[in-house]
């Protein structure tokens, strides 16, 4: 039975692709001999054909660039989550503990008029405050002495000796830090210790009280949070309003996560401005980390 060209036709491509039986093979040959159609149509599936060249390299360029910044932004974030670590980690072990003992320090006074403080090898650190005596010419001096993890079982480094006065300005009182004193009749709140001088308030003591401003920067952390969850409710509908709100926002968040890493949950500090820079040192790298996992998020979130 002669092939029509139909059939022809529809059994070229497997010629073309030397997939066709002998038999199949010279029933097309002896066709195409005979169809000129057939013939153009068979040279015309010969002719190899080159695939169009895509040229256009920009989505490439851009998913290149996703994912270089998406490992930027790991890496910021790993980086400053590990430094917000380190800097709680150094402070917890330089945090001040503060000895309530008044043998920690000797006061000594020379023939010079020199008035020396003397601490003895477990004060790693001290404090001195000084002002006008109420009773009699001279200053009125407060020492606080501490040591600290570090200091007590990494590295010892003993607090130098120093000269409370050495303006030659006349040291009417000194004395020494102690809320409570186990042992004898001292209770929390009696007062401090009078170890130098004439005792200023001879009737009530004198008491040397933790500073308080750190409570004012959280209660002011936490109303801008609150402000802040406030507007992003508001401006949710809006995007760029609220990524911009959202970035004010970790500022307070990242402040009250430094200060629960520093002080927990308390607010009182007798190393007030210590803790203060401590807490800002946690808070930088916090803001950092927190915006990196955002953006983080946003395109896992797009992915």
């Amino acid at each position: 039975m002669k092939a029509s060209c139909n059939v022809i036709r529809d059994i070229l491509p497997l010629y073309v692709e030397n997939m066709a039986s002998t038999d199949t093979r010279k029933m097309v040959k002896k066709h195409v001999d005979s169809c000129e159609n057939c013939r153009k149509q068979l040279e015309e599936m010969s002719i190899p054909h080159k695939l169009p060249v895509d040229t256009d390299t920009a989505p490439l360029r851009k998913l290149k660039a996703t994912l270089r910044k998406n490992k930027i932004h790991t890496v910021i974030f790993a980086v400053m989550l590990t430094l917000a670590a380190a800097i709680v980690a150094i402070a917890f072990l330089n945090a001040p503990r503060y000895l309530f003992n008044e043998n920690t320090v000797t006061i000594k006074e020379n023939a010079d008029g020199a008035v020396l403080a003397i601490f003895s090898d477990e004060v790693s650190g001290y404090h001195i405050h000084h002002y006008l005596a109420d009773k009699g010419p001279g200053y009125v001096y407060h020492i606080t002495t501490w040591n600290s993890i570090w200091s007590r079982y990494i590295r010892k480094n003993p607090a130098n000796n120093t000269v409370l006065n050495p303006d030659g300005q006349t040291v009417a009182s000194v004395y020494y830090y102690m809320p409570y004193r186990s042992g004898d009749n001292l209770t929390a709140g009696a007062g401090d210790i009078l170890i130098y001088g004439l005792d200023q308030n001879p009737d009530g003591g004198v008491q040397t009280l933790p500073r308080v401003f750190l409570a004012y920067y959280v209660f002011m952390a936490v109303a801008l949070a609150i402000l802040g969850l406030i507007a992003m409710y508001l401006w949710r509908r809006h995007e760029k309003a609220r990524n911009v709100i959202l970035k004010i926002l970790f500022l307070p968040v990242a402040y009250l996560l430094g200060h629960l890493c520093i002080k927990g949950f308390y607010l009182p500090s007798y190393s007030a401005t210590r803790d203060f820079y401590a807490i800002l040192l946690v808070t930088i790298p916090s803001y950092i980390a927190l915006l990196s996992a955002t953006y983080l998020i946003k395109d896992f979130k797009r992915a």
